[in-house]
């Protein structure tokens, strides 16, 4: 099977995803309607308490994926799709039937958001290409479908990681294929945005326009659109904690179970979804200030929020937890075992998370917030745009210019202001990567937007005015040009993805050596990728060796060729595919810090070659990217 007829089957036909897409939405959206009523929400009480049903419902959906991930793998796609479609039905009557009570502002914004999908929907239906996607975002589905569970395997740490919405995407990438997990990521940043407005519309119109513009436009926004990035799903918890303080104000038990759930369920995204969820605690905290609510009224309450989350994400952590006795695996290893290969890995993956994003020292606590505007170079290749600093600044002004008109219960604001503060030390000390910051973008809009509305009219207009003047001094029209060459691209995607991939991967030497191994290596081959890890579109069963980024191969590296040798044989090595003369120019996290020992795993291989246990295996076009038979 050439690469061209691999990527072909993994797409599969344009609407395969987006019927896969649309049932899932619809049967969340039913569930959520159901989970809400039985707590007491009167039908769609507030706007936007149908995407809280949706994003609720989307979660629920996630925890039974995740407990029957074995049935979600086995079981027919025609006994999914029937599961599914029930509670899909039910979620189409509740919405058709609210789609008819929309008023004028309604269908102008829903409108709205249906013309901004299709501005932005051409790159979730071509080939997935990034080096993350390529890695684990996408082909951890795959790896999990081609080994019939969703247990963690050693050669890939972040198949440990607790990742919630992978078990959403490998639903749709059962039943969709390939392009499913961008469409999904696709569909939760068009459910951002219109619900930000609609949770800033309390502050005025004007308001909620210029801040809803200035998330959409920040060159943040629009790169992390067009790849599968989890971040969003944090996003999209924080967003459905808010809503259900605004739906729930008043009922305690429902209040606390939701907020509670939903800060869980952001844990449950990734280590970095925890910032979210203190923010959410914060957010709780300042409620039960705020009304006043008597000490041990709040203790149960608080109990009852604990228990929500921890219900929420111990189904995510328990997995890894099983499987190497660490739920945070690999990192936390060092503590458990510090002479463990587990260690190495979270130094490894330690040093890629904060080696090169970010500043370093206290004064990154002061500064970050402004950088982070402009200065992509130091982060992951993105920037929030300077609509983030200026609406923080403004929005500290104005509440702090508004303090002296509180008394002693708008000391219960702090609370608030505090979960803000704590996402932000948590990013800090964490990777500061610009991405894992999105979620916090929607604290600050919130800052911003309440602190206007203490201000004179003429002060806010003119806050307005710069805020607006930020939003399009950071506008990258690149960005959005994006959009358009997919959609220019998008013939070649479907009918030559193999060409698309060398295109779009910008490194047509990697594509070339997989077109061979798909033509030529025996379909049982079970090849190793050292110093490259996209298995993705790997024709063969597919394992990876880089010595410490996993440590089921050569971590620690053998200390001589016959030990690595034997490290090839009991793993089952047929071939290895390896990366020669340094790193790969896409690979967008090199390490340094490893190179003697990635040198010498290497002079162990040329050893073995010399010793004709190891043949090299010429292939055409490959460039810098070496096949190698294992003899045996």
């Amino acid at each position: 099977m050439t690469l061209n007829e691999l990527i072909a089957a993994m797409q599969g036909a344009w609407y395969e995803p987006a019927a896969a897409f649309l049932i899932l939405l619809l049967a969340a959206y039913g569930i959520g309607c159901l989970l809400l009523e039985k707590l007491g929400c009167r039908k769609d009480a507030h706007p936007g308490s149908g995407l809280l049903a949706l994003v609720a419902g989307l979660d629920l959906l996630a925890v039974v994926f995740r407990l029957g991930d074995y049935a979600v793998i086995h079981l027919p796609a025609g006994v999914l799709y029937g599961a599914a479609a029930v509670p899909a039905v039910y979620g189409a009557c509740r919405l058709a039937r609210r789609a008819a009570g929309f008023g004028r502002e309604e269908w102008v914004l829903w409108g709205g958001v249906l013309i901004l999908a299709g501005i932005t929907a051409a790159p979730a239906f071509v080939p997935p290409f990034s080096w993350d996607e390529q890695s684990y975002q996408v082909a951890l589905m795959y790896r999990y479908l081609e080994q019939g569970s969703t247990a963690v395997v050693a050669d890939n740490p972040y198949s440990a990681l607790s990742s919630m919405p992978h078990f959403l995407m490998l639903w749709g990438v059962r039943l969709g294929g390939v392009n499913f997990p961008r469409l999904l990521v696709l569909g939760c940043c068009l459910i951002a945005v219109p619900w930000i407005y609609l949770l800033l519309l309390r502050f005025g119109r004007k308001t909620a326009l210029v801040l809803t513009a200035a998330f959409l436009l920040s060159p943040l926004t629009g790169g992390m659109w067009r790849e599968v990035y989890l971040e969003p799903f944090i996003l999209l918890n924080l967003l459905a904690g808010a809503q259900a303080v605004r739906v729930f104000r008043g009922r305690l038990l429902p209040l606390a179970l939701l907020t509670g759930f939903f800060a869980g369920m952001a844990a449950a995204v990734k280590l970095t979804g925890g910032a979210a969820s203190l923010a959410l605690l914060c957010l709780f905290f300042c409620v039960l200030a705020f009304d006043r609510v008597p000490r041990r009224r709040a203790g149960f309450a608080f109990a009852w929020f604990a228990a929500a989350g921890l219900a929420a994400a111990v189904p995510f952590y328990l997995r890894p937890l099983l499987a190497t006795g660490n739920p945070f695996y690999p990192f936390g290893a060092a503590y458990i075992d510090p002479a463990a290969p587990a260690a190495a890995v979270e130094v490894y993956h330690s040093l890629l998370g904060t080696s090169r994003f970010g500043l370093a020292g206290i004064g990154s606590f002061f500064s970050s917030w402004i950088i982070v505007a402009y200065r992509r170079e130091i982060y992951d290749g993105y920037v929030l745009g300077w609509q983030f600093p200026v609406m923080l600044a403004i929005g500290a002004f104005a509440w702090y210019w508004a303090a002296r008109r509180f008394r002693r219960k708008g000391l219960a604001f702090l609370w608030a202001a505090a979960g803000g503060v704590l996402f932000y030390l948590y990013w800090c000390v964490s990777s500061q990567q610009a991405r894992f910051i999105l979620p916090l973008f929607f604290p600050v809009l919130f800052l911003a937007a309440s602190g206007l509305a203490w201000l004179p009219v003429r002060w806010r207009n003119a806050a307005l005015a710069v805020i607006a003047a930020a939003t399009l001094l950071s506008f990258q029209p690149e960005v959005w040009k994006n959009f358009y060459y997919a959609w220019r691209s998008m013939p070649v995607a479907r009918q030559a993805p193999a060409d698309f991939l060398r295109f779009a991967d910008r490194e047509k030497e990697y594509a070339n050596l997989l077109d061979y191994i798909g033509r030529t290596l025996p379909e049982e081959a079970k090849v190793m990728l050292v110093f490259d890890r996209r298995g993705l579109y790997m024709p063969r069963r597919c394992v990876l060796g880089t010595p410490f980024f996993q440590e089921a191969f050569f971590t620690p590296v053998p200390g001589s060729p016959e030990e690595a040798y034997g490290e090839l044989v009991r793993g089952g090595v047929d071939y290895i595919v390896i990366l020669v003369g340094g790193e790969s120019p896409r690979n967008p996290d090199p390490i340094s810090d490893f190179d003697r020992e990635n040198e010498q795993l290497t002079l162990h291989f040329l050893e073995l070659l010399k010793r004709e246990k190891l043949l090299f295996v010429p292939v055409p076009g490959s460039g810098r990217y070496r096949l190698l038979k294992v003899v045996r």
